[in-house]
């Protein structure tokens, strides 16, 4: 039990530091198009960005959007949690969050590798294809990990509901 006191405290610490920054981002977000910002080198994922170019300030704006899902499924995490510390596993809402968090890492994810393929392309017009382990096939592989957790949770507290009705 003290392991996951462990990993709430931590997953709470993160998410009390992100949250100036999820104020800042949705601010940013909105700002970027009625500001010049010609005087900043912006970079994202080692391509600096025009941000002169409405292409360059959607792709930010969606880059900076992106950052929100991983808040949001840092959001139910918690949540989840917050039931396992309370020893309530199989509660519907363990179930659901899993699903959450796993669709939302996977949307993520995706968003994240085409946002970086079309960065690559708009801004240093080179087609690359790499093989090997990245961020964006690693958080896909959370995300699905998460996603066959709540199928497993599904299954687990069927089990569990049958195995009560039987004497």
């Amino acid at each position: 039990m003290r392991k996951i006191n462990i990993l709430k405290a931590i997953v709470d610490l993160l998410w009390i530091f992100s949250m100036p920054i999820v104020l800042l981002i949705i601010g940013f977000s909105i700002t970027i198009f009625f500001v010049v910002l010609s005087e900043l080198n912006i970079k994202i994922n080692s391509v600096v960005l025009n941000t002169n170019k409405l292409t360059s300030k959607i792709l930010l704006a969606i880059a900076a959007l992106n950052y929100l899902l991983i808040i949001a499924a840092l959001y139910f995490f918690r949540k989840v949690l917050h039931y396992f510390l309370r020893v309530k596993i199989f509660e519907e809402m363990v179930i659901t969050s899993f699903k959450k968090i796993g669709n939302l890492l996977v949307i993520s994810s995706i968003i994240s590798l085409i946002t970086s393929m079309l960065s690559k392309v708009y801004f240093e017009q080179k087609v690359a294809l790499e093989f090997g382990l990245n961020q964006h096939l690693i958080i896909i592989c959370f995300g699905l990990f998460f996603l066959v957790l709540s199928e497993i949770f599904k299954i687990a507290k069927h089990q569990k509901q049958e195995n009560d009705l039987t004497i």
